[in-house]
C-alpha cells in the first residue's frame, strides 16, 4: 500500500523543517525526562512538542513559519487541522484527543490552570508514546532520518 502525500509547493523550508523537528524531538525528551518529578513541565513540553513537529510538516509542505506564526500560533488543534489538510495522515486519534485537552492551555500559557480532573483523565506517559509516534511519523513523511538530517534519496 502506497501513502499519497500532498506534494511540496515552491518554497517548502526544509532545513527550518528539519530543525522543527529536532527541537520536537528535545522537547518530548524534555517532557519524559519530567514527568516523574515535574508533571506540569511534563504538560507543557509535551504541547511545544506537538506544535513544533505538525509545524514541521507545514514547512515541509511549503507553509512559511510567518504564516504559521501569524495564523496559527500556538494553536494546535488549528495545527493539526491545518496539517492533515496538507496532506499529514500521521497523526493517531491520541494526538488530536491531547491537542484538544491541553491547546486552550497552552494557547494562553495556562498549561498550569488545567484542572486536577483534565490531568487524571490522560495516562502521561502514554501521551509521551504518543507525541513520539507523531514526531515520528512526520519525519518519515518528509524524509527525515531519525537524526533529523534529510535522507538521500
Amino acid at each position: 500500500m502506497t501513502r499519497r502525500v500532498a506534494r511540496r509547493r515552491a518554497g517548502a523550508d526544509r532545513r527550518l523543517a528539519a530543525t522543527f523537528r529536532r527541537n520536537a524531538a528535545g522537547f518530548l525528551q524534555g517532557a519524559e525526562a519530567a514527568l516523574p518529578r515535574h508533571p506540569e513541565m511534563t504538560r507543557y513540553f509535551l504541547a511545544i512538542a506537538i506544535e513544533l513537529a505538525l509545524k514541521a510538516y507545514l514547512l515541509d509542505r511549503g507553509i512559511s513559519d510567518d504564516w504559521n506564526r501569524v495564523y496559527l500560533r500556538h494553536d494546535l488543534v488549528k495545527a493539526l487541522r491545518f496539517a492533515r489538510r496538507a496532506g499529514f495522515d500521521g497523526a493517531s486519534a491520541g494526538v488530536a484527543e491531547l491537542a484538544a485537552l491541553v491547546g486552550p492551555y497552552y494557547q494562553v500559557h495556562g498549561i498550569s490552570r488545567m484542572t486536577p480532573d483534565e490531568i487524571a483523565s490522560v495516562s502521561w506517559h502514554q501521551a509521551c508514546t504518543t507525541v513520539r509516534q507523531l514526531i515520528a511519523a512526520v519525519a518519515e513523511t518528509v524524509g527525515l532520518a531519525p537524526s533529523g538530517q534529510e535522507n538521500v534519496t
